[in-house]
This record gives C-alpha cells, sequence and structure tokens, in this order.
C-alpha cells in the first residue's frame, strides 16, 4: 500500500506540473506551436537545425515553425505521457499489491480518463485550439489531479469521513465546487 500511496502522490505532482506547463503552453500562446499530434511537425522532438526546421515549414506552409512555440508544447506533451505511464503503472501496482477494490478500481478509472484526456490533446490541436475542447481538456487535467489525490487518500485509508457528519459537509462542498468550477469557467 505503500508504494501505491507513493506513487499516487508523485502522480498528484506530476499533474499538477502538467496543469502549469498547460498553462504556460497556453500563456504563450503556444496552443499550436506543434500543429500536428503526437508530434512535432512531423518529427518526435521539435526541429533544430536548419534542414529540419526547412521540412518542418515544407510539412505545415499554414504554420511558421517557431522553436519559442514548439518547446512548451512538447514538453507538455512528453509529460502529459509521462503521466499517463505513471498511471499505468499505478493500475499494476493496484492489482499486484492490494485487495482494495476502490483502489484498484479508481486507478483503472484513472487511466481510463488520462488516455481521454490524451484524446483531447489531439482535439484541440486538430480542432485549432476550439474553446470548449480546450475548456473540456483543463477540467479533465484539473479531474485527473483530483483521482490522483482521491487515491493517494483512499491508499492512506483516510478516516476523517468516519469520524465526522457528513451530509453536512456534503451541500458545503457542493456549493464550493460549483463556484469553483464556474470561477475557473470565466
Amino acid at each position: 500500500m505503500n508504494n501505491i500511496r507513493n506513487l499516487s502522490f508523485i502522480g498528484i505532482c506530476m499533474a499538477f506540473v502538467v496543469i502549469a506547463l498547460g498553462a504556460w503552453t497556453r500563456l504563450v500562446d503556444a496552443g499550436l506551436g506543434c500543429p500536428d499530434w503526437p508530434g512535432c511537425y512531423g518529427f518526435i522532438v521539435f526541429p533544430t537545425n536548419e534542414a529540419e526546421i526547412a521540412l518542418a515549414e515544407s510539412r505545415y506552409p499554414m504554420f511558421p515553425y517557431d522553436i519559442n512555440k514548439a518547446i512548451p508544447e512538447v514538453v507538455h506533451r512528453y509529460f502529459a505521457a509521462a503521466l499517463g505511464l505513471l498511471a499505468i503503472f499505478l493500475v499494476y501496482l493496484s492489482f499486484k499489491s492490494t485487495n482494495d477494490k476502490a483502489i484498484r478500481g479508481w486507478a483503472s478509472f484513472l487511466l481510463v480518463f488520462i488516455c481521454c484526456q490524451g484524446l483531447f490533446g489531439y482535439l484541440t490541436v486538430s480542432l485549432k485550439l476550439l474553446p470548449i475542447i480546450v475548456t473540456a481538456h483543463l477540467f479533465g487535467g484539473f479531474t485527473t489531479l483530483t483521482l490522483f489525490y482521491f487515491i493517494y487518500l483512499k491508499s492512506r485509508n483516510f478516516q476523517i469521513f468516519n469520524q465526522i457528519n457528513i451530509s453536512n459537509l456534503r451541500v458545503i462542498a457542493g456549493i464550493a465546487f460549483v463556484v469553483l468550477i464556474f470561477q475557473i469557467f470565466l
């Protein structure tokens, strides 16, 4: 169970980094820094020398190559891919080292959800930053972070929910959650 707790904590940290990298990508207007997916102008990493840059620009003439936009996009993608690998390992560990069906189920759901996030990453690029897709991708990032946190709490056998009257907290938490989501959406 310690391995699951440690790995889910690493997942929390990595998910936060991926969200921050997504924000960086957005702030430097690099959402289409690589106009294809999952590569970058047809390369595994961004083009670096003159021949690669010329080839990249010939492949995508509508998208002039800018290394300052390609770097944030590629870094975000590879950190997100690493997060997916971490989720695969978390599922493996959950089936290997615990009999807790809840942790197994949540870890499996997290992996499927991260795959869906990858699809939204693809759609973000292929649909040229369609706002509803970008927003869904952002909310998906927050959900990924929350799922890692939830698995972390479950792996710690977090007992606070058994010690207090949760019915009053559900109403307050529900209202706070709706306000938070609305604020993020704005």
